[in-house]
């Protein structure tokens, strides 16, 4: 329990992270095998391979799910009659021959050496988040391949299910070429509803967990009160200027970033003490990926409405903690930044298959 407990006081109040390049890993060696055209593995295409490219971002590649400086922190392999087969997503690949035939499982590896070293362990945390988002990016595509998924902490499973056919949203951290911010005009109180619609309510199979604690900054919604709100239900806590609050908590400045002009902010905390102490130190990193499955799911609903949705950790964890009056035995774990875009850009389509 000492171990977890000393963890998240080094990702929260005690994080120190100091500046520094992203390493160069070399790529794993091996014979690569194309990805063919069976369900899976196009599911793999989907949420692995790069999407879009920006080029006005710093970092520039963009896929189905965020991973801070786009350094994608988690490898994925496919388990199949007791082998692991990793799966290179640039090149559409595989390590390996996969019998797909009987292929019904992918197994996450972490990849903190990705990162900065100057993050330490606090890269630990990002990783998990990472998983998260990963697992429910394949969660919720896989329908539109005819598969139904179950995440687990190490994985996720695969059957045969529905065949959705109507337009997937895909989800965005935001476009900012200037500086990101949002759109001036106020925001429509149905995206606002959409958005807690999908912190209350995510989809069968994803990770989830009880212990998660929500609070929703909101400023400049059509016929809602700026102030601080609760999402299930929606209920105001605290009216003012939440986004203030937030914007003085973030760690970066307001010209690359405008916190304190954004629609929505969804402050995401947890009794982690009380969690270890019932399940054992594994509570920690689950509470984690459950943060990062909850944010990939709220991020997809909200470019369902026309809205960007960035994670964010940079902040000043006790600052916001007081301002969402979080219990004291609460630990940030994740934030997310939300509005329409004040621009929409021109990133380069990455998705279609290149001979």
């Amino acid at each position: 329990m000492k171990s977890a407990l000393e963890a998240a006081y080094a990702h929260g109040p005690g994080k120190a992270i100091t500046p520094g390049s992203t390493p160069e890993i070399p790529a794993q060696r091996g014979v690569r095998h194309p990805l063919p055209e069976v369900p899976l593995a196009q599911l793999l295409v989907d949420v692995l391979s790069p999407a879009r490219w920006e080029p006005w971002n710093q970092y520039n590649d963009h896929r189905a799910y965020p991973s801070p400086r786009s350094a994608y922190l988690v490898d994925v392999d496919i388990v199949a009659d007791g082998r692991r087969f990793p799966v290179d997503p640039v090149r559409r690949a595989t390590i390996g021959v996969v019998p797909w035939a009987s292929a019904r499982r992918v197994e996450f590896r972490p990849r903190p050496d990705r990162i900065s070293p100057g993050y330490g362990t606090f890269a630990d945390a990002l990783v998990e988040l990472e998983t998260g988002h990963l697992a429910a990016a394949l969660v919720e595509y896989a329908p539109w391949h005819g598969l139904a998924a179950t995440a687990d902490s190490h994985g996720v499973t695969f059957e045969s299910g529905p065949q959705r056919t109507f337009p997937r949203p895909h989800r965005s951290s935001g476009l900012g070429p200037r500086g990101l911010g949002v759109d001036p005009r106020p925001l429509p109180a149905d995206a606002l509803a959409t958005f807690c619609e999908a912190v209350a309510r995510p989809p069968a199979g994803t990770l989830t967990d009880p212990g998660l604690r929500f609070r929703l900054a909101v400023r400049n919604v059509l016929g809602i009160d700026d102030g601080w709100y609760t999402v299930d239900p929606f209920k105001a806590v605290k009216p003012g200027a939440a986004m203030d609050s937030v914007q003085r908590a973030f760690g970066h400045a307001r010209d690359l970033v405008d916190v304190g002009g954004m629609n929505l902010a969804l402050v995401v905390t947890a009794d982690v003490p009380a969690a270890v102490a019932a399940r054992g130190p594994d509570a920690y990193p689950a509470l984690l990926r459950a943060a990062g499955a909850g944010a990939q799911h709220t991020g997809t609903a909200a470019a369902s409405t026309g809205m960007f949705c960035r994670p964010v950790r940079s902040v000043e964890d006790p600052l916001l903690e007081a301002a969402v009056d979080a219990p004291m035995s609460h630990s940030l774990l994740y934030v997310l930044l939300a509005g329409r875009p004040r621009v929409l850009g021109f990133p380069y389509d990455l998705t279609a298959v290149i001979p």
